[in-house]
Parts: structure tokens; sequence; C-alpha cells
């Protein structure tokens, strides 16, 4: 479905965060007189409201209903909804057609050339990294997605090759054909999104079926991935001894090349990152002169395991885009866990963890500081497994609560550790206010360099 065959219909938008808007703003463009609907479950950003014409644009807040929508021809769904509810299978049954910000920019854009990346954790860094070196090597690309601008906020943009991160929210009804197709690796996440985590795993191995005969990479150390993908003959692995592997202290091939970890890039999590990077560039016939030179001035990405200061002798380490429990345990394998203070919790999407407790032995923080909603659940978990932090585990009402007790906790030299392993909604409007309104609360000015 293109932007041309929604002229006629009568349109509703379902979300108002970064896709919605950017529905929007395509839509106003190309048909500044289309009356629209847009529905929204909580309020949208003021800034953005008062962009609404009032004449044109209905806007509906509070609890999706099949009654209120079942008069539109096209409902345009944002990556945050998931098409899994029971309202939107109904509209589905009813005959109604639907769509997504993704689908509409590739439909739009079918002769685009796009490395699409993804995976539970890591598909930031690694599509950030990818843009990068492609810039080193002098390739014009654009960086877009579920990371920075969306897709179809990237209109009229030159470039050789789309660097494309896609969440398992936007992959569940994609129609599209990447030319590169890289997944990172599997583990549970957006369980109840997904209702499931086999729908969950189906929703993200769509995107080794998109790619159809075109280039897919994957990482040969996940065994969800090697098991799901062993029928496929044309697959690139990497972390491989036929590609690039991970060793203790960077990545390397057995013809003898080897690159050392970067300062930005720290922990073992991030080496298969940089793998993956080069095994995509090694296949792409890519070079890129003085590499080492190169990703020495990758930053990292804001919010993923981020310095952001140091304060009466304390870092604070801002980790705010950690969704799920492994990606809490990367970050204290990064960090470490003497004398940090952990602020967990968050969106409570029915994720198990006990295996995150139980994998504590050895290596407990100073203390715990359990965050709502998911915050008295990840207590009783932590409770259960025997983990006796010598800080104690707490639980605190928001995060504002949670750094005050970490400040008095935090041993001399210590760290405070913001990775909260769940999704942000509804206390903030996405991880970044999350982050930022960590380093408020800990009364850091400026920021630092990724932690390592």
């Amino acid at each position: 479905m293109r932007f041309s065959d929604l002229q006629n219909a009568r349109v509703a938008i379902l979300g108002m965060g970064r896709e919605g808007q950017a529905v929007w703003r395509q839509i106003r463009k190309r048909f500044p007189q289309k009356p629209l609907s847009i529905f929204t479950e909580s309020s949208i950003d003021e800034g953005f409201a008062q962009a609404l014409d009032p004449r044109l644009d209905e806007h509906h807040v509070g609890p999706f209903s099949v009654a209120s929508m079942a008069g539109f021809d096209v409902l345009v769904r944002s990556a945050g909804i998931s098409p899994y509810r029971s309202e939107l299978r109904q509209l589905q049954r009813l005959g109604l057609k639907s769509t997504t910000a993704s689908n509409l920019w590739f439909a739009e854009n079918p002769d685009a050339k796009t490395i699409c990346i993804s995976g539970t954790m890591g598909k930031s860094t690694t599509a950030a990294m990818t843009s990068h070196l492609l810039g080193i090597a002098g390739i014009k690309n654009c960086l877009a997605g579920n990371i920075g601008r969306p897709m179809l906020d990237c209109e009229g943009v030159d470039v050789d090759w789309w660097v494309i991160e896609l969440s398992s929210y936007q992959l569940s009804d994609l129609e599209a054909k990447p030319d590169v197709a890289l997944l990172l690796n599997l583990t549970d996440e957006h369980v109840d999104w997904h209702h499931g985590f086999e729908q969950y795993q189906a929703d993200k191995l769509r995107l080794a079926e998109l790619v159809g005969d075109g280039c897919l990479i994957a990482n040969f150390s996940d065994p969800v991935l090697t098991g799901k993908l062993a029928g496929k003959t044309a697959v690139t692995w990497f972390n491989h001894d036929e590609t690039w592997l991970v060793g203790e202290h960077g990545v390397s091939t057995k013809t003898g090349r080897f690159v050392s970890a970067p300062a930005s890039l720290p922990g073992k999590h991030n080496l298969q990152n940089l793998a993956a990077v080069l095994t995509l560039l090694d296949t792409l016939d890519i070079e890129i002169p003085r590499l080492e030179e190169a990703l020495s001035s990758f930053t990292g990405l804001p919010h993923r395991l981020q310095l952001i200061g140091e304060r009466d002798g304390v870092r604070y380490v801002n980790d705010s885009i950690s969704t799920t429990p492994v990606s809490v345990t990367a970050a204290l394998q990064t960090v470490g866990h003497k004398g940090v203070v952990l602020l967990l919790g968050g969106l409570d999407r029915g994720l198990d963890w006990d295996g995150f407790a139980t994998g504590l032995a050895g290596r407990v923080p100073h203390a715990v500081i359990t965050i709502p909603d998911s915050g008295p659940k990840i207590f009783d978990c932590l409770k259960r497994a025997g983990v006796e932090p010598e800080g104690g585990l707490h639980q605190s009402i928001n995060l504002e609560d949670a750094v005050s007790l970490a400040q008095k906790l935090v041993p001399e030299k210590g760290c405070i550790l913001l990775s909260p392993g769940a999704p942000s909604f509804p206390h903030f409007r996405d991880f970044e206010d999350r982050g930022n309104q960590f380093k408020k609360f800990a009364g850091i000015e400026k920021h630092s360099y990724s932690a390592h």
C-alpha cells in the first residue's frame, strides 16, 4: 500500500509517537485538505499537538474501541501498537485494511538499497557502527528506522545505502525485500506485545524470510538462530571461524586479521556487534581504510552504557536503552558489580527474571533498587533466589526516589547504574526521556564517555 492508496480512503492513525507523527506529516504534505482521525491511548507531545488542524484532524484519547474505528477504510498502525490485540484483530475481520510507517516507506522506495538489522540486543549499536564505517569508506548512507529518524522523515535523502534498524514490532507485518538482513541474537523480549515467545521469535525471524535470495548474516554463537536457520543454506555466519570471531580482547579472522575493541564499545556483547559489522562489510566487499582508527572515532550511543559524569567521586552510568534481563547482565559484565548500585524495573512485559537472578551468583552488585511497574516482581524474584547484596535489596516508588536512595547507599568511588531491563512506558516518554531524567536526578551537568 502506497500513500496514493490513502488519498480517497477514510484513514485513522493509531498512535502518535515518532512514527505516527511522521505518517501524519507525509499525509498532510501530500493531501493538505484530507481529514484524518488520530487515536492514542495517552496524551500526545504538546508541541506536536499544536501542529494539528482542528478543522481536519480529529484526535481521540483513551482505550481503543472497535465501534469507534469500524467506520474507517485504513488503519495506519504505529509500531508500538500490537497487531495481535483483540481490537485490531476484530477490525481486521470486519475488513479494515491496515499498514504501517515502515510498510509505506518500503512501498514508496522499492529500489532503495537496504541493510536491515535486528536482534534482541545490540541492534542500535550495530546499526550505528555500520553507518559510521560506511561513511568512513566514502559511502553515502542514511541511518534510520527504530534508531534515529523515522524512515518517512528521511524523504529526499540521496544515499547509496539505507541502514535500517528494525524492531520486532516493525517486523511483525513488514512487507519489504531487504538487500541485506543481519540478525544478531534471539532471547525473551516483548512477550506481552507478541502474545508469546514463539510469536516473538517468528516475528524476528521474518527478516530472514523477507531477504529471500538476498544476503542473510546471522550469529553463529546464538543457539536459537543456529537452530531456526539450520535449513537455510545461504547464511553467512559471524562469530564463526570462517568470518570474524570474537576473542578476549578483540575480533579476528583465521587469516590473521585482528581488531582490538575500541573504548566506545565496552564489554564482550559489543565484540559480537563488532564481529557482525565487519562480517557484513566483508560480505559486501567494502574495505575500510585504517580500520582501527575509524573505529576509534565511533563514539557509541547515548543511553547505552553511557558514563554521564561523576559526582562526589561516584560514577553515574546511563544504560536506559536496556529493556531485557539479558541486557542488564551484559551491563554488569561491562561495568562490574563491585561498588555498583543497580536500578532495575519499568514496564512489566511478563519476562522471566529467574535466569537473571540465579546468574548473579558470585557477582552481586553492592545494592539493587527496583522501580515500578515491574519492580515488585523483580524484587520478589531476587528474594526467592537468595540474592543478598551487601547494601541490600530495596524498592522505590519512582526513578527520582531510586536515585536519591542510591546516593545514600553507594560506597566511596562506587557507581550508580541505571540498567532497567524494561521499557520506559508509561512513566516516561521513551528511553531517552528516562535517561535524561536519570541525569537530572543525579545532578550531572555534562555528558562524558561510554562506560568501560
